[in-house]
């Protein structure tokens, strides 16, 4: 099967920032000390890694996590449930079946292709003979005709 596009480009490359700022994320959620320094950075990489981790630091003191009603929870899930298609997709099925069905089906799928190329083939090839067949018989009667 094939993939899809935006599986065939490759990731960019993080930069020294964007890992101290996922370390920095990671130690404020675990409650654990930051673990990377800010050294490999640049003077502005380091003014904005401040301001940033500062914020974040902010957020994490005042912000509180939230649990959520069970009711909404139960009533979120019945509608989405209720929104999802009632039988899987062809695709879906598809990628389901075992492997040997697969097979089966694919080389059923060619020689039922073959079968008809063959039955294509055949029809216009005897219409190609046909035709032939009447300029043989045109040129014939013209030969005939100008012999006598």
């Amino acid at each position: 099967m094939k993939p899809f596009l935006h599986d065939k480009q490759p990731e960019t490359p993080k930069s020294a920032l964007e890992d101290l700022l996922a370390a920095h994320a990671d130690a404020l959620t675990s409650g654990k000390p930051l673990a990377l320094s800010a050294e490999r950075l640049s003077e502005a990489e380091q003014a904005e890694a401040q301001s940033l981790m500062l914020l974040a630091e902010r957020l994490s003191a005042e912000l509180t996590p939230v649990t959520p009603d069970p009711a909404f929870v139960a009533r979120l899930r019945t509608e989405l449930l209720a929104q999802a298609p009632a039988r899987p997709t062809l695709l879906l099925r598809w990628r389901n079946l075992p492997k040997r069905y697969k097979v089966a089906a694919r080389i059923g799928g060619l020689t039922l292709t073959a079968g008809l190329a063959l039955l294509a083939s055949s029809r216009v090839l005897e219409l190609l003979l046909r035709a032939q067949r009447r300029q043989q018989a045109k040129n014939a009667d013209l030969s005939l005709t100008a012999v006598s």
